[in-house]
């Protein structure tokens, strides 16, 4: 009986306690003259704190756009990074936001296109480069099923946003006519990332 009467007693004191948000702030300066405050007098000197009402405001973030170089030209891998890290356009726009280290560090090829295969068993493949900066050396193998790998022949390199062909050797398909798939077609360069 005694436990119940205190536990009542201990759930309506917890009720009706003021919230902790509300304690009272000292203040008082030291020998020293350094100013120090705590939620309890711990000193003689200590007063009664002014601090100011702390209010809630609501804020409102601005809209955040990431402006980027296709309006001007791309961007210029050749010109370096702009002061802050980010690319500059070819137009010489410098208040886009993508990072250089990311858009101008390997090119990016990818298979555009893929031709009919020839009566003579030859076919062209049409490589794109996505980004501003030159691939080296890119290759392109025809791994065919239940077949040996052929390298199909194409340029040296392939500039920025620009377009290589590489077509395979006549024979290449001499006992299919369908169009080779891109699941069998490998492609890679000297400075593409792995």
């Amino acid at each position: 009986m005694l436990i119940s009467r205190l536990l009542s007693f201990s759930l309506f004191f917890l009720c009706i306690a003021p919230i902790s948000g509300n304690a009272q702030i000292y203040k008082w300066v030291d020998k020293d003259g350094v100013t120090h405050y705590s939620t309890a007098k711990s000193a003689p000197n200590a007063q009664r704190a002014e601090l100011p009402d702390i209010m809630r405001a609501e804020v409102k973030l601005p809209k955040v756009t990431s402006t980027t170089c296709a309006k001007h030209g791309g961007a210029n891998c050749a010109a370096g990074p702009d002061g802050d890290g980010s690319v500059i356009c070819y137009d010489g726009f410098r208040d886009a936001s993508p990072r250089f280290s990311f858009v101008c560090s390997a090119p990016k090829l990818e298979i555009s296109d893929v031709s009919e295969v020839l009566g003579d068993g030859s076919f062209s493949v049409f490589v794109r480069n996505s980004k501003p900066i030159e691939a080296t050396k890119p290759a392109l193998v025809y791994q065919p099923a239940g077949g040996s790998a052929v390298m199909l022949q194409g340029p040296d390199k392939i500039d920025g946003f620009g377009v290589g062909e590489f077509v395979a050797p006549p024979q290449t398909l001499s006992t299919q006519t369908a169009r080779p798939t891109t699941a069998q077609l490998v492609l890679s360069c000297l400075n593409c990332p792995q």
